[in-house]
């Protein structure tokens, strides 16, 4: 006859492997996380420092002496609209960075949250880089629009030159850039192994766990695991995909 305990080790030793498996997707996702969340804080900090540029463009005076209401409205516009980017860009970042970790890390749905944490990063750092760069470009039209309304004539078309040089070499170089180092969607090696999907289902051992003794799956409806029931005055039972199977003596 089968011993009890020979196949309570086949358990252990089968959950060991499965757990060991899925350990190994969760660190590679993690280092997906980690670069994501690192993108964003990077990003978050130089847009800081531009929306402060631009606020100091808002609370300057405007020259007295001479007026130009219609360079002065594109010149404020432009002023508000790279400060609204950046400022979209450090909201939409801090809080992508506190709680998509905080979801792969405390998601009781396990590795199911976790690849929902990596999608979303992943999801938004098109538009959060777009908005950062575009903030950019715009302050940088908006210092030229403040050298023509602050200064004459020629002294702004002097300034000018060089200035409108450099922000179109900038506007070059993210477009060369982008070319060069991104990757098309097809091209995109991602941390998630389809062949674990089906260990992704796997129950929180503790909620299998209820105090009343009575046997119940892990994690609800969904989980695969299942805990060891025992009835009052009867030999121990152990609960197999969902059959009673009575232990061998």
């Amino acid at each position: 006859l089968t011993h009890p305990r020979s196949f309570a080790m086949l358990q252990l030793k089968k959950n060991k492997i499965v757990t060991h498996v899925s350990e190994g997707q969760v660190e590679i996702r993690q280092m997906e996380v980690d670069w994501y969340c690192g993108n964003y804080q990077t990003i978050s900090g130089q847009a800081a420092m531009l929306a402060g540029f631009a606020f100091n463009f808002i609370t300057a005076p405007m020259p007295k002496d001479q007026e130009n209401t219609l360079l002065e409205f594109i010149y404020f516009y432009c002023v508000c609209a790279a400060m609204g980017a950046e400022l979209g860009v450090i909201v939409i970042s801090s809080y992508l960075s506190v709680w998509a970790p905080s979801l792969a890390l405390r998601g009781k749905r396990g590795a199911t949250d976790l690849h929902k944490a990596c999608d979303t990063l992943r999801d938004y750092q098109a538009l959060v880089f777009t908005c950062f760069m575009c903030g950019w470009v715009i302050y940088f039209i908006a210092s030229v629009l403040q050298v023509w309304i602050f200064y004459r004539k020629s002294i702004a078309t002097f300034v000018s030159i060089p200035f409108s040089i450099f922000t179109l070499a900038i506007i070059w170089y993210l477009f060369d850039l982008r070319w060069k180092l991104s990757l098309p969607e097809d091209q995109v090696v991602s941390g998630k192994i389809a062949h674990f999907r089906r260990y992704e289902n796997i129950g929180d051992i503790a909620d299998g766990l209820p105090a009343s003794g009575s046997a119940s799956r892990a994690g609800g409806a969904g989980g695969d695991y299942f805990a060891v029931g025992q009835d009052e005055g009867d030999e121990p039972k152990i609960l197999v995909s969902g059959r009673t199977t009575q232990r061998s003596s």
